[in-house]
């Protein structure tokens, strides 16, 4: 059912009818209006605000162009806006591949009048951008803003997980040499070394051969300047922390030959930390609850949100984070783990991510292995079939489709204007 308030009528999605009378839409993210009629000039009724107090898997879909990171936007900005105690009970994480989120810290001045319209006004959102440690003096150069650099701690890699961003395999003589030498460090160092010791333990090495063990070095070398590893990385808690929305901006590393694999070990690497620290923590949560005291422990609940997610998730070829991810979209509720996955390509996107979310937005689609995709979404309270509800939206951008399994609804949404500055908009030759 619809939750209507004395001021102003709105909507509650993501939360059950019990929940939306005990709480409202308090810890809810307004992400636009609906729409009553889809003509030429539609017309737009009630608020939709989205639950974000507890944990969800979206998806949010859409052809190239069609406003996937704008509405991903959206949600961060709202976060930024959640009163103290909400805020300080989560930790946003976006993945950035484009490397378009950090004009979030930019008021939007383009935009005032249809900001007005919505009885809104251009504002900062108050967001922490991290780039990998190697990239960090390129954006400095180009003046673009970055709060810091971020490390990953090197032994947190597996030897399977080198094998992968290495491409190579257990039958390689240099896969082999890998999985010796990584076992071997850590049985001597356990977790205090870096890439000088894996270094010397390969030249050391007396049972591999010289052109296998230069191959190696020179691997481990090239790793070594990405500016991603370190002997002593971030913290987890250094990264998830309360209250705070972190951009963990991977774009360096999109077309890079050589680096493809980099981005899902970010990825990967920061995804199993954030699951086992959260189902740690959990524990404590629920043992607080037993006793009689508040539900809350040092580390919030984690909101991840990835853009091109088929690039982490694919459906035909492994992904070092696609393991990782799924566990997330699996069994992420009880821990606390929330995701949201955007995407202009659901065809490639691993069907498990499809089939178990919750939360479906959808702006335009026009091709048919995406739209045949997302139909594996079809809920019971679907009265046709999805490319008719395409037809239906209205042609300019910003229209969305929303499936919500709580309210078994199906709902067209107009998503309402950034309060920051849009940097995906598309690019051109004109200068104004």
């Amino acid at each position: 059912m619809a939750q209507t308030s004395p001021e102003e009528e709105y909507s509650v999605l993501g939360r059950s009818e019990s929940k939306i009378e005990k709480y409202g839409s308090k810890g809810t993210a307004y992400l636009g209006k609906t729409v009553l009629s889809a003509g030429q000039k539609p017309v737009l009724g009630r608020k939709i605000m989205v639950d974000i107090a507890e944990p969800h898997v979206a998806l949010i879909c859409g052809k190239r162009g069609g406003g996937k990171s704008f509405t991903l936007s959206i949600l961060l900005e709202e976060f930024a806006r959640q009163p103290f105690e909400i805020r300080q009970r989560i930790s946003v994480i976006a993945i950035d591949t484009v490397g378009i989120f950090w004009t979030l810290k930019i008021p939007n001045s383009r935009d005032v009048k249809e900001l007005e319209k919505w009885g809104l006004k251009p504002e900062t959102t108050n967001v922490r951008v991290l780039v990998p440690s190697g990239q960090k003096k390129f954006y400095e150069d180009k003046k673009i803003p970055v709060d810091d650099a971020f490390t990953l701690k090197i032994s947190e890699l597996e030897e399977t997980e080198w094998l992968t961003l290495f491409k190579l395999s257990w039958r390689d003589e240099e896969g082999v040499l890998l999985s010796r030498i990584i076992e071997k460090v850590k049985e001597t160092m356990g977790t205090r070394y870096g890439f000088t010791e894996i270094i010397s333990a390969i030249e050391n090495d007396t049972d591999a051969g010289k052109l296998a063990k230069q191959a190696l070095v020179n691997r481990f070398r090239v790793a070594k300047s990405w500016g991603v590893f370190e002997k002593e990385g971030d913290k987890i808690e250094d990264i998830a922390k309360p209250g705070q929305i972190t951009i963990i901006d991977v774009s360096a590393y999109r077309q890079t030959v050589g680096m493809e694999g980099t981005r899902d070990i970010i990825v990967g690497l920061l995804g199993k930390k954030l699951f086992e620290q959260r189902m740690l923590f959990r524990k404590e949560e629920e043992a607080k609850l037993i006793a009689g005291q508040k539900r809350e422990s040092a580390m919030p609940l984690v909101w991840m949100l990835v853009d091109e997610a088929h690039m982490f998730m694919p459906k035909d070829e492994q992904s070092i984070a696609l393991s990782v991810l799924l566990e997330w979209v699996r069994v992420g509720r009880q821990p606390g783990l929330s995701i949201v996955l955007a995407t202009q390509r659901p065809e490639k996107l691993h069907p498990d991510a499809i089939s178990q979310c919750d939360l479906f937005i959808s702006h335009r689609m026009t091709s048919q292995p995406d739209i045949a995709a997302v139909s594996l979404l079809r809920p019971s309270y679907m009265h046709q079939d999805f490319d008719k509800y395409y037809q239906q939206m209205p042609r300019e951008k910003g229209y969305a489709l929303i499936l919500d399994d709580n309210t078994e609804k199906i709902w067209m949404v107009k998503i309402r204007p950034r309060f920051s500055w849009d940097g995906g908009v598309t690019a051109t030759a004109f200068k104004d």
